[in-house]
Parts: C-alpha cells; structure tokens; sequence
C-alpha cells in the first residue's frame, strides 16, 4: 500500500512572464470579476491548501507588486525560453517543493479537476511528474512536477545543456503518471480578445504594450 503524501510538498505556481502578444496585454492583469486572471488563477490553487506563488519576468515586478506580496513573486532568473522558465525559477528558488503550474490565462480550471489531480499526486509515490491527457495529448500545464523531476533539468539550465525547453518533451521522456482528462474545457487557454466570452473592463487596470 502505497504512502499518501499530502499537500505539506506542493507548490502552486501561477505562470506570468509571457509576453502575452496575441492578447495586446499582459493576461495576468487582465480583469475578470473584481479581480485579475492572475489573481483568479492563485485563487484556484490556493483553495486546495497549498502555497502559491506568481512567476514573472523582471519587467512585470512592479505591476505585479501591487497584487501580490513582493515574497510570492518569483521572477524568471535563468537562460531558457517558455513555461519551463517559470517552473525552473519557482524550483531554483524552492527546490524541495513539488510543483503544481497553471498559466495566468487558465481562468476555466475548475476545482474537481485539480482535486482528482491532488489526489493521484498523494498516491503516486515513484512518478517524476504527473500529467492528464487525452487522446495521447499530455497536458503541460495543471501537472505535477517532482522537485526529484526537476532538479537534473535545473542543473543542465544552469550549466547550458538543456537544449530542449519544451514541456511535452520533458513529460515524454520522464517517468510520467497519466490521467484521463475530466473535462477538456478546464485546460483551456486565452490567447487573443476575439476568445473572450465577457466585457472587459479596463478600469484600473495596467497591461503591457
């Protein structure tokens, strides 16, 4: 019988730092009920008793400053490209804690899904990261990744022989535990305003040009 773990290891982390091009605007700060997307995200994460903590790039520290303690942000601090970066620096920073990414835009993740990831998590005792999937496709993003998975991947950004930043390759190639997707919607992502289902409201609101 395999040992549960808990959450007393799991770190949520709210990815940031994209450049957000297609959007016209930093998608973190944009608004959605009274608050932000980014602020919505940690909110999911937070809801399962773990710690959260914003990755962003060096440019957004200030704006992000104003949501967020400056001790929950973690800025990008290594020579890589893409979500891997922000998973990286949060595992650079807390490198005992497993972590639980959500990109800022991923405003759809409900609570059943993250709880059914939670409790595979909690079971799995071997795997280096944790993953659903549908029809053979893994999702990067609302996975799991072992501080065990992570620390080879720190060491090759460090010393410049990660070579490949892709999340799906990381995945494939390690020791993955894959879960059916619950629900396809959850895992989607907003990538232009032309996507967006409600008003917006810019009221009070900072984005990046």
């Amino acid at each position: 019988m395999q040992e549960h773990k808990g959450t007393g290891n799991l770190l949520g982390v709210v990815l940031c730092g994209g450049e957000s091009r297609r959007m016209g605007r930093d998608k973190g700060l944009m608004p959605v009920e009274n608050t932000t997307w980014a602020q919505s995200v940690a909110a999911k994460l937070s809801a399962l008793g773990i710690p959260v903590v914003i990755s962003v790039n060096p440019e957004q520290q200030e704006a992000y400053g104003k949501l967020f303690p400056a001790e929950q942000l973690v800025v990008d601090s290594l020579p890589v490209d893409g979500p891997i970066l922000g998973i990286l620096s949060a595992h650079e920073k807390y490198p005992g804690k497993d972590i639980l990414p959500l990109a800022c835009d991923m405003i759809d993740m409900d609570d059943a899904t993250l709880r059914e990831l939670l409790e595979a998590y909690q079971k799995d005792t071997t795997s280096e990261f944790i993953a659903f999937h549908h029809d053979g496709f893994l999702q990067t993003l609302g996975a799991v990744y072992t501080s065990r998975g992570l620390a080879p991947l720190l060491q090759q950004a460090k010393d410049g022989s990660l070579k490949h930043f892709s999340l799906i390759r990381v995945l494939d190639h390690g020791t993955t535990h894959r879960i059916p997707v619950p629900s396809r919607a959850a895992f989607h992502n907003y990538n232009s305003r032309n996507e967006l289902t409600f008003p917006e409201d810019d009221k009070g609101q900072e984005g990046k040009s």
